[in-house]
């Protein structure tokens, strides 16, 4: 059966295959085998140049598999397909998956290979349906992205997709691997060659009498040639002399096609030859296109002479009145055209430029225009439909391909078609170079070069300045930008509105300023409010979502999700790049929250499109919320291994900065395992890292706030783990200090912790308590009890040491008792607290065999120097390791962790 392709406005003659002649041979040997292959094979590649029939025996395959009742869509690939992004839509509807592209893609950035693939892949799984998806012409859309895209693709490895691709020149994805394991299934030249009994066929169809024909020559001379041979048995039919032909095409192998088009038009009347020569610079044409460029011919008797004499016309589909000249033939015939007269080749161009133009065909209008060399007309009419390619259909290609062919100087001097040059860059995720487009739109206002720049296109130009500083993660430009713009435009549009109002919470974020970004969010709320658009509306949750995980409230940031809707992650009205924000935000709020499986639920389903995940600041929450579930679900090892592959993964994706952010996580993925030794070293190659991209030429050039600060994090962990109890106290107390402030609570329980671990060690239990107890009433409030599991090592012994000075007499609130009673279970100290010493069975943790030798030394009597003598380490370190055994044993001093080591059986009674 037809899987039918409706809903989007594709070309003519590009979801369908083009309607076969009467005189079809058929191939059934090689169509039976393709059947099978379709139903067994990831993909079928067909490789030969043009002539062999590629496109014939495709539409035959289609045909049987339809026959067949089988699900078979079709779509013949042009030059536009080089940016994927009809390819891609096309894809996603044959496969009924939910999601992709927004009916208001008004903002509809590029998504990524791998972002179509896993939705593609989700589809088919869905509905559990075979489809076999033949992509013709694939050498016209051969690029990085198109070979990403099927590559992608093919990796899903999904039991459901058949792909059949043709090609004049070998693709560019990568098919040795699946051809050595049997997956591809492959024709060349060889393979689609016409045998001595198909020749036969065609000639009785050609030429029902009997010429006498060498079959077996023709065979040899064109070495099995299907539009040779078709080309040699109708020159034969108008007239042709059987030895001569042969004689001939033996001495001129190279130019064949042409020799024998030229014999053929020999054959035939003249005015028919003139209609063929009047119409092959028309890459389609139909009765009144024809009618336009030669007015005085009657078309339709032409069309149907061309058609009774098997000229290579081919219908592009079979309600359609378009057609189309086999490219071989029509090369030949092009020729032929060039040898007319100047003049005659621009009145005829000009009139198709005329009709196109009339019947809203104003890419092919342009076309005729560029090629007539009226270059003014052609640049007035690509303005027109500027707005409509890049914004609503999103055809970057066709519109770039259009742009390239006027001279550089003129689109330097229009200003609309260089703003629309620098939005189509921008949705191609090319962000440098759009902003590089705009700063030339500056210069033009600056020096009066080109036309005048009117107020609306100007506050657009200002849009566009604000989104490419915020997408190329320049905070600093995107903060001044958005404040300019907002205040100098206060009616504008309200989507537009909104979006500089989101470039404003995100560089605010940026610089820990959390009073500016709410300011900014209510703004665009309000602004969004206005509008219509889906996509405007969950991207504006997102936004809250990242500014409330900033500011520590994750229940606030589910709050959000929830008010937008509860079918959003089922049914998104958004694109789905959007719905996989959300739900990575989503993650990391759960998270916080300690509601792992939520966390790891969203996380499992969103994983593959970490890549679409908005820009820095919304990614960070969604690569800290996939690392910390890996690692508490699978291990810190496998969450290691996952940070490896995003940072390669994601370098193209995002800016430096969050490449930054990722070794951070690492860090802590290091330091929260006990592998301090690795963090250590780690930590030591973060200051390196430059996350604006460069490396600062002025050394005292300040970071971004929120960069500065995860480099004061570290800092202090590294301080800790090397006994610098000032120096990680120093540093604590800044982060504290601003974190407070600035009213950022996660951060603020992080460094409280942290500080709290400092005392403990230095032997100051109530100090230790107390800031211990100061982040146990800032979690307690917003429920945030996983950061206290994250660090359980240094968690475990500050719980212990708080419910002990709570049993000395100390006045607790209620809530903090009860927060602090779901945090001994979480650590699994309930038990200790519960039972007497002796009835703990286990230690928490495994020691290790370092931890295990350590608590023996302690048995023997040894003091910390002494221990630290022994096995050739600092005391510091020495002091770190009983830290671990402490945690691990449930216990916050030597004797104890003595007295717990007997009973559990661990060291000699």
């Amino acid at each position: 059966m037809e899987r039918t392709i409706a809903s989007l406005n594709y070309p003519r003659g590009k979801t369908a295959p083009p309607v076969s002649g009467n005189d079809l041979i058929p191939r059934d040997a090689l169509i039976g085998q393709l059947l099978t292959d379709v139903q067994s094979k990831d993909l079928i590649l067909a490789v030969a140049p043009a002539g062999y029939g590629k496109t014939v025996l495709l539409t035959s395959l289609y045909q049987a598999l339809r026959s067949a009742q089988k699900e078979a869509c079709w779509y013949n690939c042009d030059r536009t397909d080089v940016v994927p992004r009809k390819l891609a839509a096309f894809l996603l509807e044959a496969s009924g998956a939910d999601g992709g592209l927004a009916d208001d893609d008004s903002l509809g950035l590029e998504a990524s290979a791998a972002l179509f693939a896993g939705l593609i892949d989700a589809g088919l799984e869905q509905s559990k349906t075979h489809v076999a998806v033949i992509l013709e012409n694939y050498h016209l859309a051969q690029s990085h992205e198109t070979d990403a895209l099927i590559e992608a693709l093919l990796s899903t490895e999904s039991p459901y997709l058949h792909l059949v691709i043709s090609s004049r020149v070998k693709p560019g994805f990568a098919t040795r691997k699946r051809m050595l394991a049997g997956r591809v299934a492959e024709l060349r030249v060889r393979d689609l060659a016409f045998t001595k009994s198909e020749l036969g066929a065609l000639a009785r169809s050609v030429i029902p009498d009997d010429y006498g024909v060498d079959l077996g020559g023709v065979l040899e001379r064109t070495e099995g040639w299907p539009v040779a041979i078709r080309l040699f048995l109708l020159a034969l039919k108008e007239g042709a002399d059987t030895k001569r032909l042969l004689e001939e095409i033996s001495s001129r192998d190279a130019d064949v096609a042409e020799y024998l088009s030229e014999e053929v038009l020999r054959g035939l009347p003249g005015e028919v030859r003139d209609f063929l020569v009047a119409t092959c610079f028309l890459e389609q044409f139909n009765h009144a296109l024809c009618e336009a460029v030669a007015p005085n011919t009657d078309v339709a008797y032409m069309i149907e002479q061309v058609q009774h004499h098997n000229l290579f016309i081919v219908r592009l589909e079979s309600d359609s009145g378009w057609f189309r000249y086999h490219p071989i033939f029509r090369q030949y015939l092009l020729n032929q055209f060039d040898s007319l007269s100047r003049q005659d080749q621009t009145r005829m161009r000009r009139a198709a430029g005329h009709w196109y133009e009339a019947n809203d065909h104003l890419a092919e209008a342009i076309d005729m225009a560029l090629l007539s060399d009226d270059a003014d007309r052609a640049r007035a009419l690509l303005a027109r439909l500027a707005p409509e390619l890049v914004s609503v259909r999103g055809d970057l290609a066709t519109f770039l391909q259009l742009l390239s062919r006027f001279p550089r100087g003129m689109i330097e001097n229009d200003s609309t078609l260089l703003y629309w040059q620098a939005w189509a860059k921008f949705f191609a995720r090319r962000y440098r170079e759009a902003a590089g487009l705009v700063a030339s739109l500056h210069r033009n206002t600056q020096i009066g070069n080109g036309e005048e720049i009117d107020e609306g296109l100007r506050n657009q130009i200002g849009l566009l300045d604000t989104l490419s500083a915020t997408f190329m993660d320049d905070m600093v430009s995107a903060r001044r930008a958005a404040s300019d713009w907002l205040s100098a435009n206060p009616g504008v549009d309200p989507f537009d509105r909104a979006t500089v109002a989101c470039s404003l919470v995100l560089s605010s974020l940026a610089f820990l300023d959390l009073p500016t970004a709410r300011r900014a969010f209510d703004l665009a709320q309000r602004a969004i409010a206005d509008s219509d658009s889906a996509y405007g509306m969950a991207w504006v949750c997102g936004i809250g979502m990242t500014m409330d995980l900033v500011a520590g409230e994750p229940q606030q940031a589910l709050a959000r999700l929830e008010a937008l809707g509860t079918g959003w992650s089922e049914t998104p009205k958004a694109p789905s790049n959007i719905s996989s924000t959300l739900a990575l935000l989503g993650a990391a709020a759960h998270y916080h929250l300690g509601e792992i499986e939520s966390a790891h639920a969203l996380v499992s389903e969103n994983l593959h499109m970490l890549a679409e995940h908005g820009v820095s600041e919304t990614a960070a929450f969604g690569l800290a919320a996939c690392l910390r579930v890996t690692a508490f679900k699978n291990g810190a090892s496998e969450a290691l291994t996952l940070a490896r592959k995003m940072e390669s993964g994601l370098a193209k994706a995002y800016a430096p900065r969050l490449a930054f952010t990722l070794r951070y996580e690492r860090v802590l993925l290091l330091f929260r395992a006990g592998r301090n030794e690795e963090a250590i070293e780690e930590a030591s190659s973060i200051t390196d890292v430059q996350p604006l991209g460069e490396r600062r030429q002025d050394e005292d050039e300040a970071d971004l706030p929120s960069v500065k600060e995860l480099r004061q994090i570290v800092s202090a962990r590294v301080a800790i783990a090397d006994q610098a109890w000032n120096e990680a106290l120093r540093l604590l107390t800044g982060l504290i200090s601003t974190a407070r402030h600035g009213g950022r609570n996660l951060r603020l329980l992080q460094a409280l912790i942290l500080k709290a671990a400092v005392h403990y060690n230095q032997g100051d239990s109530v100090k230790a308590v107390r800031a211990f107890l100061d982040a146990v009433a800032v979690a307690c409030e917003r429920g945030l009890t996983q950061i206290f599991i994250d660090d359980a090592q240094l968690s475990r012994p500050l719980v212990a040491a708080a419910m002990a000075g709570f049993e000395h007499g100390s006045s607790p609130q209620g809530k903090e008792v009860d927060f602090l009673q779901i945090l001994q279970e979480r650590l699994g100290l309930e038990s200790q607290i519960a039972k007497p010493d002796d009835e703990l069975q286990t230690p928490l943790e495994p020691l290790t065999a370092r931890e295990k030798l350590m608590v023996e030394l302690l048995l023997a009597g040894l003091r910390n120097r002494e221990i630290a003598g022994r096995l050739s380490m600092s005391e510091a370190t020495v002091k770190w390791h009983l830290y671990n055994v402490y945690s691990k044993l449930g216990v916050n001093n030597r004797t104890a962790a003595i007295h717990r080591a007997r009973s559990l059986g661990l060291v000699p009674v």
